[in-house]
């Protein structure tokens, strides 16, 4: 898992969490931006690193406060051509679970106990420049990480569980899957950080430097890389590109990429899923804090509790036409049946009612006190509130429809 990339530099939700001894100054180009040269370095000075040399981190726009961070091609250097290697990431460059690690297993206590370590050395660590990085990083960016009334009101616009993502899944992750399951100390600021960082930019139960830079896109025409686990402990990871990248563009990863609209509409060969990427959109929100954009792939729970809960899901892939603008659908497996519409419709009636309420609500609900919703988590909240509605709504237009090829658009309608 992987979170969208949020470099400190651009970061204006909360300051990093004071959970390390760093002392040395993150590295910047000749923008002010960081560019994580300490650990380019540090990978390429191992036997087996490589970083390619087109490579460069920074922002989209150089030296623009509000343009997004992330890795690019120089646009004055050559391209990236299919089949290169990108980045090779020697295991001890990884923040790993040791003897432990098993290609086969997506989650580890173990990993997440070496990264609380790791922070603890800070500026001591063996991996300090990577350590240093992760440091830097804000908190406060991950559902499980926001403060009581920012949960609350989120769960207000699910419908107190309505909607996905479920409460389970991101409410009370850290307390079930950490100091429930995993045995730890919930009043341990590293282990509450490592938590928390390791489920939103691990990729399975490796921490990759580098590699967690990526954005993410799981449109297949932006999407242009591979990655390649270690077989076994000590094994390098591997970075390729899966199509020429040109020079100025945008190196990306699919946080998602086997799920399966990806391999049923895309032709994303399962063959080539190593990680564990079957998000859904809801997930995405749920695991890294963002809202995806198209193409979404959304999974509805229209069960009523009081019919003896007999299961009632429908599934969509919903992708955007680039020139129209028009939301495609496409059923899933599980198509809408009549009662499922009418849920829908319901959901959106309760959704739009909230939307007229916003601007009081953001009065009363929103401000820097540890009471208040943070204006970052607003956004997110809105920005989800936003997703919903109209995945909900195409999938109700959708369903007055039939089509052999199981293919519906709004421009149909």
């Amino acid at each position: 898992m992987k979170l969208l990339t949020i470099f400190p530099i651009l970061c204006t939700i909360t300051a990093a969490a004071d959970v390390t001894k760093t002392t040395s100054p993150l590295p910047t180009d000749e923008h002010g931006d960081y560019n994580a040269a300490d650990i380019i370095e540090w990978i390429r000075s191992k036997p087996d690193g490589i970083i390619h040399e087109s490579l460069r981190v920074g922002r989209e726009k150089p030296g623009d406060p509000n343009s997004i961070n992330g890795l690019f091609v120089k646009s004055d250097a050559k391209a990236i051509e299919k089949g290169e290697a990108i980045a090779h990431i020697p295991w001890d460059c990884t923040i790993n679970p040791g003897k432990k690690y098993r290609f086969n297993k997506y989650e580890s206590c173990k990993n997440i106990d070496e990264l609380a370590k790791e922070l603890r050395l800070g500026e001591e660590s063996t991996k300090a420049p990577y350590v240093r990085y992760l440091s830097s990083l804000p908190r406060g960016t991950m559902l499980g990480e926001w403060n009581e009334a920012a949960k609350d009101f989120l769960s207000v616009v699910l419908g107190h569980n309505e909607l996905p993502p479920y409460e389970d899944g991101w409410k009370f992750d850290f307390e079930i899957d950490w100091v429930k399951e995993c045995g730890g100390n919930e009043n341990d600021k590293f282990e509450r950080a490592a938590y928390h960082l390791n489920h939103s930019r691990d990729e399975d139960t490796l921490m990759v430097p580098i590699y967690d830079m990526m954005n993410h896109s799981n449109d297949p025409k932006k999407l242009n890389t591979l990655s390649y686990k270690p077989k076994e402990a000590g094994d390098v990871f591997r970075v390729v590109a899966s199509r020429r990248i040109e020079p100025g563009e945008q190196v990306y990863n699919s946080y998602n990429r086997c799920n399966k609209c990806s391999i049923d509409l895309f032709g994303v060969d399962p063959e080539e899923c190593e990680t564990f990427s079957h998000y859904r959109t809801s997930e995405i929100l749920s695991y890294f804090g963002f809202v995806e954009d198209f193409p979404q792939s959304w999974i509805f729970d229209s069960t009523d509790s009081s019919d003896g809960d007999v299961p009632s899901e429908f599934d969509t892939c919903m992708l955007k036409n680039p020139e129209t603008g028009e939301i495609d659908v496409y059923w899933g497996v599980e198509r809408a049946d009549d009662h499922d519409i009418q849920w829908a419709k319901a959901q959106l009636k309760r959704l739009r009612k909230l939307l007229k309420k916003k601007d009081k609500l953001e009065e009363e609900l929103v401000g820097e006190d540890e009471d208040k919703v943070g204006r970052y988590q607003w956004d997110i909240i809105w920005r989800y509130h936003g997703a919903l509605e109209t995945a909900l709504e195409a999938a109700v237009e959708a369903s007055f429809f039939d089509s052999s090829d199981d293919r519906i658009g709004k421009d149909e309608l």
